[in-house]
């Protein structure tokens, strides 16, 4: 029987040009589904004749050319491509926040295929099999939770005596009336399973990291959390040997030693992770990887061999700042004690993302505010990446059970289920009309919140971290706290840009439009007499000045590598995006004061700096000699290496007269070895290269 799996379409919500063209929507497209892989390489392992369908890719090439209009209807278009490929039978995995729009393709995808199988699986569908097969007929079956060895089972019924009922987890039809079959055991020995099927898709192809799953089951309760309706509490690990076969193989075929280890609870069970690491370093094979893990779960003696297996990453769900609220949500961490695993990760060099949730029912603002403070202490971390969240409701959760009868839809209402600037007009037709199939599209009531302040907050806290973290500490540490602050923000933003709706408000808090007005805002306030907050607007004033008035003229001529001869009619220029400036302040020593809770020391002279490109969307930020900001202030494109020389030597008087063309060369090289210029040979330097004398002057000069 022919199969074709489909992934979760994550990325589709994503409509607008800007967003689609973003490298984090990019980068997400190419995120792997490991269930989907799995699946396929049970059913490749059993003889099945199976290919994937990647509907972020689909997505990605459908939307690039066609823009906002076309986007609407990628529905139709999804479903025609899965069309093409006639399979007999399609399995779609689900997830809470695409689930609207793999429902709406599916139903296409009947029109074109009438009788092909159409079978959901995954999260989302495994808690709403009832519901969806009720409201969905043209969706024929639901298989819950795991699948690796249900899925084959199913298989065999379906071309065969179809006595469904033997299929554990299976949810089907019997005429009218549905039919769910109990829960398939959870999947022992997962190391079992074969590897992922990578072989069938492009995931790997030019990526830095690959996913691996590491282990199953949650044994813990937490009532927001959804992990435990599908893969249950039970516990279970894949062997360290098992781990290291599959980053070998990947090394080997796709040259990556870098490593995403999927599991939500991986050090609940310490002599486990103690052999899993052990096991690393003695393999000798230098992978390093990533990791999930509760700060209850760790220490400071497991976080050093962690470290020294090659573990580069840690994501922490803290969630919530306050004791009350991890009582109410079951989730019982010590927050004091959560702030010193942040502190002993961040001293090991390890990166850490802090994810924090807002916007449950029994919050006040002073919960929010001690969660903000476990936000505001993971920014002072230079390797942590904190992360606000807003609540969504998620099927069948002790917390949708709890407040199901009073849920309220809004619009963008939580970053959880929907992150894009708008909402597609027909998924948002089934999420009104089965809010028992999209609870996670509402809002729990917050009596004691103001909705709108939370939405804005959350959009605040993102942007303002991502644009400028450091004064965002500053003003953190130099005032009540930043809740306080953004609180006066607000008012101040209702003034200044009134009757902005949820749409507008997410797109003004992308734009320049939020850096120029929140710091011309700050400059007004209290805060401005503190230090640190005095100089990072400094920062921010020179930065923007400096880009604003870059203009980079790009030379005809062919690009140099380094380590070319350079000759005097040689163009150098600055990079893209690479700027200078220049401050009284010594920057580093304000963020190093910042990190340990102090006020920066008096810093004298000026002190020079460089931006670099990291990625499309960030910088990354230098300090550098006057020698070298003079030099690069040169490098405009108009001026040669001869120009060049001339002009920076005369602003050199501390160096002996005829050394100083030398170090201007040295100065030139290192910094075409920093990235920070690009060096072009026009016509006329290669022309001037062919007359012996007019080389070997250029050398001595040299």
């Amino acid at each position: 029987m022919s199969v074709c799996l489909v992934t979760a379409p994550i990325v589709a919500e994503f409509a607008d040009p800007a967003e689609v063209a973003s490298r984090v929507v990019a980068r997400t497209a190419r995120d792997p589904q490991l269930g989907i892989l799995s699946l396929a390489a049970v059913l490749e392992a059993w003889g099945e004749g199976v290919r994937i369908v990647d509907l972020n890719d689909l997505y990605m090439r459908y939307a690039a050319p066609a823009g906002p209009p076309a986007v609407a209807e990628f529905a139709e278009a999804a479903a025609g491509a899965l069309a093409k490929n006639g399979s007999e039978l399609y399995g779609f995995s689900s997830i809470c926040s695409s689930y609207p729009l793999t429902i709406r393709i599916a139903k296409r995808l009947r029109l074109f295929r009438p009788n092909a199988k159409i079978l959901f699986g995954g999260p989302q569908a495994s808690v709403v099999d009832l519901q969806t097969l009720a409201a969905f007929p043209f969706i024929d079956f639901v298989l819950r939770g795991e699948a690796e060895q249900t899925l084959p089972l199913f298989l065999d019924q379906l071309r065969g005596e179809r006595n469904f009922g033997c299929v554990p987890g299976l949810t089907y039809r019997i005429g009218p009336e549905l039919r769910r079959n109990l829960k398939a055991p959870v999947i022992e020995d997962l190391d079992a399973l074969p590897s992922p099927a990578y072989h069938l898709t492009d995931y790997l192809h030019g990526a830095d990291k690959a996913d691996l799953e590491l282990g199953r089951g949650c044994p813990f309760a937490c009532t927001f959390c959804s992990t435990n309706d599908f893969f249950r509490r039970r516990f279970r690990l894949r062997s360290p040997e098992r781990i290291l076969r599959d980053m070998r193989m990947i090394a080997s075929t796709y040259s990556i030693r870098d490593f995403e280890l999927v599991h939500d609870m991986f050090t609940v069970d310490r002599r486990r992770v103690d052999e899993f690491c052990q096991a690393m370093i003695a393999s000798g094979d230098g992978f390093t990887w990533s990791c999930s893990a509760r700060t209850d779960c760790i220490d400071e003696e497991l976080l050093e061999l962690m470290a020294r297996a090659g573990c580069e990453g840690i994501f922490y769900g803290v969630e919530v700042g306050s004791t009350k609220m991890q009582k109410v949500i079951d989730k019982h961490l010590d927050t004091k004690r959560a702030r010193e695993i942040i502190e002993a990760t961040e001293r090991l060099g390890i990166t850490s993302t802090v994810s924090l949730i807002s916007g449950f029912p029994e919050e006040t603002w002073d919960d929010i505010r001690q969660t903000l403070s476990v936000f505001m202490h993971s920014a002072r971390c230079s390797h942590s990446d904190p992360q606000l969240n807003l609540l969504a409701p998620l099927a069948e959760t002790p917390l949708y059970a709890k407040h199901r009868n009073t849920l309220i839809l809004e619009a963008l209402c939580s970053d959880m289920s929907h992150q894009s600037r708008s909402q597609n007009f027909a998924d948002l037709q089934l999420i009104r009309a089965y809010p028992e199939i999209f609870p996670n599209f509402y809002v729990i009531p917050t009596p004691h919140l103001e909705r709108g302040a939370l939405r804005e907050l959350w959009e605040f806290m993102l942007m303002a971290t991502a644009r400028f973290r450091w004064l965002l500490v500053a003003l953190d540490q130099s005032t009540s706290g930043i809740l306080d602050f953004f609180m006066a923000w607000r008012e101040h933003r209702l003034r200044l840009r009134p009757n902005l709706g949820p749409s507008d408000l997410r797109h003004y808090y992308r734009t320049h439009d939020f850096r120029a007005d929140f710091v011309a805002f700050v400059r007004a306030q209290e805060a401005v007499r503190a230090p640190a907050v005095k100089a990072l607007l400094d920062y921010e004033d020179a930065l923007r000045h400096s880009a604003a008035a870059v203009r980079r003229i790009m030379p005809a001529g062919d690009r140099l590598t380094q380590g070319s001869t350079l000759l005097p009619d040689d163009i150098p220029v600055r990079c893209n995006r690479t700027v200078i400036f220049e401050l009284a302040h010594h920057i580093q020593r304000v963020v190093d004061a910042l990190k340990l809770r102090k006020k920066p020391g008096r810093s004298q002279g000026t002190h020079f700096y460089v931006t670099r490109p990291v990625s499309a969307a960030t910088a990354r930020i230098d300090q550098i000699s006057d020698w070298m900001a003079y030099l690069l202030r040169l490098c405009d494109g108009r001026r040669s290496i001869r120009d060049i020389v001339k002009e920076l030597s005369a602003q050199l008087p501390e160096v002996q007269a005829s050394l100083r063309a030398y170090v201007c060369m040295r100065v030139l090289e290192g910094a075409q070895a920093e990235q920070f210029i690009e060096i072009y040979r026009t016509a006329r330097a290669t022309k001037s290269a062919g007359r012996g004398p007019a080389k070997l002057q250029a050398r001595k000069a040299a």
